[in-house]
């Protein structure tokens, strides 16, 4: 009865057997193959991302500037948009003030252009008087 059991005394020594000196030193040269391959990705990564944050700190910079710039430009506007108003203000008292000289000391066109057309020295002037007390108008 021993054919129905083959081979029970007999052992795989493949089996049990450890890697060769042959074997290792491949699996080693591997290993080391994909240690450089993983430390060449890293060093590439690590570049990429120096690269990386010196353009987000060159933007910031950018950004910084820009708003600075913007501030400062809002403050030209601002202060163009006051003296845009004082300078409006100041038209419009001087052209109310004009109204109110032209209602309040109407001249005749005639007697302007008579005054215009030849100068006359103070003293011969129509207002004038000799007597400073007793003024004419």
């Amino acid at each position: 009865m021993t054919l129905t059991i083959p081979f029970v005394g007999r052992r795989d020594h493949a089996r049990h057997r450890g890697k060769s000196g042959l074997q290792l030193q491949r699996e080693l040269a591997a290993a080391e193959r994909k240690i450089a391959s993983l430390t060449a990705g890293i060093d590439q990564i690590s570049a990429e991302r120096n690269d990386s944050e010196k353009r987000a700190d060159d933007a910031q910079l950018a950004l910084n500037t820009a708003g600075e710039e913007i501030r400062q430009l809002e403050e030209a506007v601002e202060l163009r948009d006051r003296r845009i108003a004082d300078l409006e203000r100041k038209v419009d008292v001087g052209v109310k003030a004009e109204h109110i000289v032209a209602k309040t000391q109407e001249i005749d066109p005639e007697q302007v252009r008579q005054m215009c057309a030849r100068p006359v020295p103070l003293h011969q002037a129509p207002f004038a008087s000799t007597d400073p007390g007793h003024a004419t108008h």
